[in-house]
């Protein structure tokens, strides 16, 4: 057993030195040595006089002759009893004191109320869009255009005074969701400051068009990489939907996000995909967190953008849209 560089046979040795013929003196000595009381127990057996004078050079001490030993003698105290030496451990019992109440501070003001939380996960968030006109924006950028409204009673008088034949009868245009929309949400690192914001979309988006005709493909940083429903492993090739369905892009088209980022969509990935829609029959609208004056100059001739944001009204969309 070895505590703080001190062996055993170092607290035998000066014992031996010392003389020490009693229990009680090889523990003083110990505790000089820095083993200290309790920390190592008395020796399992009473050295005899004779075992110690063996090893000892010096002649045996008297247990009345505590000097002899090197240790200092106990002072006396006023009364006359005999005080403990300076080594010795003193053990002061604690009192228990007085329990005194904290006394109570008087606030000037109430607490502020807990914030509510549409998500309920313990804090506020703010979306991108207006909650009061969300609804309407989503529509107004979704919905395509089809003459399948009331009859054009101005269209079918002009050609019968022109003496023209109505080949199908003239409706007026009425703006439909029944094409049904595709979203690409992109799920890179540049979009997880708003992945609340795209759930909350799709959810918007799926309650006006419905769960039937709403299909959600999630991507990262560009279609043309992968997409798919589930975990990156199961992802496979684009492919566009059926031609007239609209296609909504939750993403920030490479434009937002750190700009070394090394995974980052290069423009020619996405005039390739926005090329690949087209060419299918089909229209893409993006919903881009990125104020306007930051846009590409390309976005304005290759796709329909509107502005992610708490400023973006149905006026708005539809004259990014015209």
């Amino acid at each position: 057993m070895r505590h703080r560089e001190i062996w055993l046979g170092d607290v035998a040795r000066a014992a031996t030195a010392l003389g020490a013929s009693d229990p009680s003196a090889w523990q003083r000595i110990a505790s000089l040595l820095g083993l200290g009381p309790g920390s190592m127990p008395a020796p399992a057996f009473d050295p005899s006089p004779d075992v110690v004078a063996a090893h000892s050079p010096t002649p045996l001490p008297g247990p009345e002759e505590p000097q002899s030993l090197g240790m200092p003698l106990p002072e006396p105290s006023p009364n006359g009893t005999p005080r403990h030496p300076p080594f010795a451990t003193a053990h002061t019992p604690l009192t228990p004191t007085e329990h005194r109440t904290p006394r109570r501070t008087g606030w000037t003001v109430e607490s502020l109320p807990s914030p509510r939380t549409a998500a309920g996960r313990g804090r506020l968030h703010v979306p991108l869009l207006a909650p009061r006109s969300t609804a309407a924006v989503l529509h107004a950028a979704l919905a395509r255009v089809a003459h399948e409204g009331d009859l054009d009673v101005e269209r079918a008088a002009d050609h019968l005074a022109r003496g023209l034949p109505l080949h199908e009868i003239p409706r007026r245009p009425l703006p439909t969701l029944r094409y049904g929309v595709q979203i690409l949400a992109d799920i890179s690192a540049a979009m997880e400051p708003f992945a609340q914001d795209v759930e909350g979309v799709i959810d918007q988006v799926r309650s006006l068009v419905g769960v039937a005709r709403t299909t959600v493909l999630r991507f990262a940083d560009c279609p043309l990489r992968g997409v798919g429903t589930g975990p990156r492993g199961t992802w496979g090739p684009y492919r566009p939907p059926q031609p007239g369905t609209r296609i909504l892009l939750l993403s920030g088209l490479g434009s937002i996000g750190p700009p070394f980022d090394p995974h980052r969509a290069t423009e020619r990935e996405w005039r390739e995909t926005l090329l690949r829609i087209r060419q299918h029959g089909c229209e893409a609208v993006a919903l881009v967190p990125l104020p306007e004056r930051l846009w590409p100059t390309w976005w304005r001739s290759r796709l329909h953008a509107v502005v992610w944001d708490r400023g973006t009204t149905v006026g708005r969309v539809v004259g990014e849209l015209r």
